[in-house]
Formats: structure tokens, C-alpha cells, sequence
């Protein structure tokens, strides 16, 4: 059996409050974070993971990083005054969430270096790429992934239009990866007037995009590949997304990292894989917030992970 590579992530830690009633108030909470979820999983499936963000010193934070180690993701935190940060989550009648953010982190997040030595991926995304005090970091690491020779992955997850400086950072960031996986919404905030067109036309070798319900449809070289949706009872869409993204890193990188994965992927292994990362997404679907069920992902391991 072919040893599995380390994967390196970078991202936002932030405890999810979801509500539950108005009157009063009342939320359920859980670690999550784009990154952080796609990091879960990996570590779930058996991937050695790294995951590098930030805490505070507050009593919230000393559980979210015991809550990490809990789940094997290997942390490598920089740790700030102030508390930890928190996101509101409110979810209309399809599942779908919204979101409040309360983030109070003003230093600028400075990674150990040296962490990266021997991984075969670094990902990395969502709003932890496009803030002014963590870009320097992010890119840091990202240049030393790419010295190590690792494939290198980005979702730009994205939770509105882009600043004309995070567009810069986001069009920096494509000119770099290997690999883009985005959802339909942030290709239309991104690329308003033609967004498939666009998202074809972007620089990494492998450019995927999320269709939600409809499934996947992803770019490789000059060729195109497009996977339907699985059908499910959907109880939320929390973390649907990253979950996609930690299926699809598993399939690409199951016999190996390195940024030689995509040089030997032809359109049928791509289909492959996004067939695996459509089944995987729609099975977070089918509990509350960001995991997954223990039978469920036993069954899908089986069958997309098996030798």
C-alpha cells in the first residue's frame, strides 16, 4: 500500500455558534473554519495532516487547540491576546447558512519556518488569504511548499464582492497554485459578466468548480470534465464545500503528493475524482454543521480509498 503524503494546510480557527431559537437566544457550538474543516477530514480519511492558524488566550481557545490535537490535525498555531474569534451562523429553511463574524486578531500571523519539509500538498483559503496581516504568512508558506516541490491548492471561499486589494491577492494566488477549486457563487463575484469562460481561461493546471446540487465541472489542460450531484435529504450545507475539497485532495493524491499528481491525471481519473468529492460533499449534507456520519464515510472510504 502506497504511504500516504502529508498535507500542510493554512486557515482561519474559529468556533461556530449556530442558532437554534430567537426567543431567547440560543446556539449549539463547534470548532470550525473553511480550512479547518477540510483539514478534518483529511485526518479523518488518514492523511497526515499540519494545520497552521491562530488562537487567542482566552479559555475558548485553550479548547479549540485541544479540540485540534483531538482530532489529529497537528496544530501549528500563532497565538494572540484577545479571545478567541467566533462566527454566527444562521441557516434559512434549505440548510443554507449566514454568517456573522467576530474576529479581533490585529497582529500579523507569523508562521514557524522549516514546517513544510516532506509534504506532498499545501491548501489553503477562504478569508484567511485575504486579510492584510496574514498575507505576508500565507505566502511564506506558500513559497516554501512550492520549494518542497508539494502540489498547491486554493479556495478562495469567498463571503462577498472582493476589495480591489483582495482581488489582487486572489489573481496573486492564481498565477502560483496548481490546483483552483471555487464555488459557482465566488466565480460570479469574481467574474461577473462570463464565469465558466473566465474560470477556464485562469492559469493553475486543474481548475475545479462547485455547482451545488448540480454536481462539479472541472478544467484540465484543454480538457473539461462535468460529474451530476448525488441526491440526499439535506439537512444544512455547513461545510459542504470543504468537505468536497478534502475528498477531492484524497482522490488526487492517493497514490502520492508532489505536483507530479496532476502531470499523470487524465480526464477519466479526474472524473473519478470528482465523482468521489461530489459523494463525499452531499454525505456532509446529511447531518447538522460541518462533519460527517462515522457509517457514512467508513462506506465511502471503501469505495473510493480501498487499495
Amino acid at each position: 500500500m502506497v504511504e500516504k503524503p502529508a498535507i500542510a494546510l493554512v486557515g482561519e480557527s474559529l468556533v461556530d455558534l449556530v442558532l437554534e431559537g430567537e426567543s431567547p437566544l440560543t446556539f449549539t457550538g463547534a470548532l470550525g473554519g473553511s480550512v479547518l474543516n477540510t483539514a478534518t477530514v483529511l485526518a479523518r480519511l488518514g492523511y497526515p495532516v499540519r494545520f497552521f492558524s491562530e488562537v487567542g488566550e482566552d479559555w475558548l481557545s485553550a479548547w479549540s487547540e485541544a479540540e485540534m490535537a483531538r482530532r489529529g490535525l497537528n496544530p501549528k498555531l500563532r497565538r494572540h491576546p484577545g479571545p478567541m474569534p467566533l462566527a454566527l451562523v444562521r441557516l434559512d429553511p434549505e440548510g443554507n447558512a449566514r454568517y456573522s463574524f467576530h474576529r479581533s486578531f490585529q497582529a500579523p500571523f507569523l508562521p514557524e519556518a522549516g514546517a513544510l519539509r516532506g509534504v506532498g500538498a499545501f491548501h489553503f483559503g477562504s478569508l484567511f488569504a485575504l486579510e492584510a496581516r496574514t498575507a505576508k504568512g500565507v505566502a511564506a508558506l506558500l513559497e516554501e511548499a512550492a520549494r518542497a516541490g508539494a502540489l498547491l491548492s486554493y479556495d478562495p471561499n469567498l463571503r462577498g464582492l472582493p476589495s480591489p486589494e483582495e482581488r489582487a491577492r486572489v489573481e496573486a494566488y492564481l498565477g502560483r497554485v496548481d490546483l483552483l477549486k471555487l464555488s459557482l457563487e465566488d466565480a460570479r463575484l469574481l467574474f461577473p459578466e462570463a464565469p465558466l469562460e473566465a474560470v477556464r481561461r485562469l492559469p493553475p493546471r486543474l481548475k475545479v468548480l462547485t455547482l451545488g446540487p448540480e454536481g462539479a465541472l472541472a478544467f484540465l489542460g484543454e480538457g473539461e470534465v462535468r460529474v451530476p450531484g448525488v441526491r440526499v435529504r439535506v439537512v444544512d450545507t455547513v461545510g459542504a464545500g470543504d468537505t468536497f475539497t478534502a475528498g477531492l485532495l484524497a482522490l488526487l493524491l492517493r497514490r502520492g503528493g508532489g505536483r507530479g499528481v496532476l502531470e499523470g491525471l487524465d480526464l477519466e481519473g479526474l472524473r473519478e475524482a470528482l465523482e468521489a468529492a461530489v459523494a463525499l460533499s452531499a454525505l456532509a449534507c446529511t447531518v447538522r454543521g460541518a462533519g460527517l456520519p462515522e457509517e457514512g464515510l467508513a462506506a465511502w472510504r471503501a469505495r473510493w480509498l480501498a487499495g
